[in-house]
């Protein structure tokens, strides 16, 4: 012990001379301490296994629970410290709104959108000096100890609109709908989802109620958006529900300007949610109505997810219902469809022209000229085209083969040819009808003109004759009487258009003729129209147009009648007073009140004499006025003076010879004169 003791003591003084150094400072006295301490264990016998085990196990107790308290402790600590910071709020649909609107969502350019959410969140986690490091990458989560003011919170956020923007570009890419993009697509809607949960549970933890409800709804809206995409038709119902009750029920407790924003999400996902429905009762009643498909595709507010896959079902869904069309009423004969394409086109026209009628197309329980009723005939244009470049397809392929079987299908091809002519053309003459309807009872807005409408109307009679010329139906008596009623209508109102475009002008005598004319095609057109409509009511074959629409039926003739009688007294009373009064009612008002005045105080009669030449500056007004004197007086005018210029001959010129530099001559330049020769 004693050798053990001495070395350690060596060591601890630094060299062989330590040792009889006496021990001057503390270090010194710990380290002959620790020395004593070390040589009392190495003497000690050695304790068993058991009681080292033993030992080991009380240690590791001990250190469990202090540990186990400090964690409490400090949990307890960082609970107390989030309770005393303030609360923090953010407008989280504001601010997704107004990023979306100005930075290419207005445009549906979401690879924009992602890219300024990158920078947006650069620039946040430099400001916030959150950043993941400058080298090797080292995550930083945002806990919610952290979160001390509302960009805190646009951090998740924007990741969350990142995701999900970059999610909606690859849709809109993905056009041949490849399974390697979609299942990119799932992942990135999947992140999103991800990160809105994160931003919920930081708003509930640190956000005020308002940003905590908001980021709920946030939150379900992401949700909802993913179980869409992957057809979970159940969660995703929840979860757009959710979304919809939350920003309800914040537009019932929020000032005005909120309440737009909410209310423009839950019109964003009521079309999903119908969707999810119908696609719930599926099983329930499987005769779904194409109509429920349009309403939810044409919802203003409609996601692009929501969007691509209403358009696969109703594909699907009018596939199915054109297997049943196959054959179609034309002039008394039943014609064969063979083109799907074709079918479709023709059912979806036929859904078109039901829509028309429910929206007053026929008899006006809509407004005249009502921009859904536009929009109605705009598709149903669409449908025809369709329908007919499907048939010109199908003659140009029967037109290559040469047998009897091709020829009669040119046959019926040609005759679906011309019955889809006919009724795209009769229903381009009742748009136009109803576009001169709206012209002429414009509320508060500019009327049209008397020149506008003779314009419809001569589109309305070229239309007509291109009908009466189609093969088929040209031989057809009562299908061409119909077409003279309504081309003798159009031509009565057209007149009558004219005539008010030559009394805008105050030309009321031939207003007054063509007034006349128009009366005479009224009588005529209404004689057509009485013929067409005594023939037989019932004759019109199912499933074909109404000859007569708005504009150009039996009410129309009559209210053109009154406004025929009362224009042409109107015409003629305004002629009669244009001849008495020796000019059109305006010049003779401006000439009365102008005569009224004078510039100077000489009389009216003596100013009358003179001509208007010569006395501008005064007004009389005569029937005949007389502007110069004719042939014209004679005055004298002095000549312009011949100058001639005489005074330079007597001009004596100085003599400047003395100012002349006299040139002086030297050898040398004689000696160079002489070479240069």
């Amino acid at each position: 012990r004693s050798d053990v003791q001495n070395k350690l003591a060596w060591s601890a003084g630094g060299g062989g001379g330590a040792a009889a150094r006496p021990m001057e400072n503390e270090n010194d006295l710990c380290a002959a301490q620790m020395a004593e301490t070390m040589v009392d264990a190495a003497a000690r016998p050695m304790a068993n296994e058991n009681d080292l085990v033993h030992d080991d196990e009380e240690m590791a107790e001990n250190a469990l629970d202090d540990d186990g308290e400090g964690e409490r402790g400090l949990e307890g600590l960082v609970h107390e410290a989030m309770e005393e910071m303030e609360e923090v709020s953010l407008d989280i649909f504001d601010v997704i709104r107004s990023s979306q609107a100005a930075h290419g969502l207005r445009h549906g350019d979401y690879g924009r959108y992602r890219a300024y959410c990158s920078r947006r969140l650069h620039r946040l986690r430099k400001a916030l000096k959150m950043t993941h490091g400058k080298g090797r990458f080292a995550k930083r989560p945002l806990e919610p100890q952290l979160v001390r003011e509302p960009r805190h919170l646009m951090l998740v956020l924007f990741c969350a609109e990142r995701a999900w923007a970059y999610a909606m570009q690859l849709k809109r890419e993905n056009i041949q709908q490849e399974p390697r993009p979609h299942y990119h697509l799932l992942s990135r809607l999947a992140k999103a989802a991800l990160w809105s949960s994160k931003l919920a549970a930081l708003c509930a933890s640190r956000g005020d109620k308002r940003t905590e409800l908001e980021a709920n709804a946030y939150e379900a809206f992401m949700a909802g958006n993913m179980h869409l995409e992957r057809e979970r038709w159940s969660p995703a119902l929840g979860a757009f529900k959710r979304c919809s009750t939350i920003c309800s029920e914040l537009c019932r407790v929020s000032l005005a300007d909120q309440v737009h924003l909410y209310r423009t999400m839950v019109a964003e996902v009521e079309p999903s949610i119908r969707f999810c429905t119908y696609n719930l009762r599926q099983g329930e009643a499987a005769d779904a109505k194409d109509g429920e498909f349009d309403d939810i595709v044409g919802a203003e507010g409609a996601s692009d997810i929501l969007r691509s896959k209403l358009e696969h079902v109703l594909q699907e869904t009018r596939a199915k219902q054109a297997k049943d069309l196959n054959e179609m009423d034309v002039l008394n004969e039943r014609v064969p469809i063979k083109n799907d394409k074709t079918r479709v086109s023709i059912l979806r026209s036929q859904q078109l022209l039901l829509e028309l009628h429910e929206a007053g197309a026929d008899g006006g329980g809509a407004e005249a000229g009502d921009d859904a009723l536009m929009s109605l005939f705009d598709k149903l244009f669409v449908e025809y085209n369709d329908a007919l470049e499907s048939v010109r397809s199908d003659l140009r392929q029967a037109a290559k083969e040469h047998s009897a079987r091709a020829g009669a299908s040119e046959t019926t091809l040609l005759k679906l040819h011309a019955a889809l002519l006919w009724q795209k053309l009769h229903h381009t003459v009742r748009r136009t009808l109803i576009l001169v309807e709206r012209l002429r009872s414009a509320g508060g807005k500019k009327r049209a003109s008397p020149e506008d409408l003779v314009r419809l109307y001569d589109s309305v009679l070229n239309t007509l004759g291109d009908m009466s010329q189609l093969d088929g139906y040209k031989e057809d008596e009562r299908l061409m009487g119909e077409v003279a009623a309504r081309a003798a209508c159009a031509k009565a109102h057209r007149c009558y258009y004219t005539a008010e475009s030559y009394g805008t002008v105050d030309k009321w005598a031939e207003a007054q003729v063509l007034y006349e004319r128009a009366g005479v095609l009224l009588g005529e057109a209404m004689q057509l129209y009485s013929d067409a409509m005594g023939d037989d009511p019932q004759a019109a074959q199912a499933g074909e147009p109404p000859a007569f629409g708005r504009g150009e039926d039996g009410a129309a003739l009559q209210q053109l009648v009154a406004l025929v009688e009362g224009a042409k007294a109107r015409a003629q009373a305004q002629a009669v007073l244009a001849i008495l009064r020796g000019g059109s009612p305006a010049v003779v008002d401006a000439s009365r009140e102008m005569g009224r005045i004078a510039l100077d105080s000489a009389p009216a009669a003596v100013a009358a004499d003179v001509p208007l030449l010569q006395r501008l500056d005064q007004f009389h007004a005569t029937d005949h006025e007389r502007l110069i004197d004719f042939p014209p007086r004679l005055e004298t005018v002095a000549c312009k003076p011949i100058l001639f210029d005489i005074a330079r001959n007597q001009i004596t010129l100085p003599d400047l010879s003395a100012r002349l530099a006299v040139k002086k001559s030297t050898w040398t330049s004689s000696l160079s004169s002489l070479f240069s020769r």
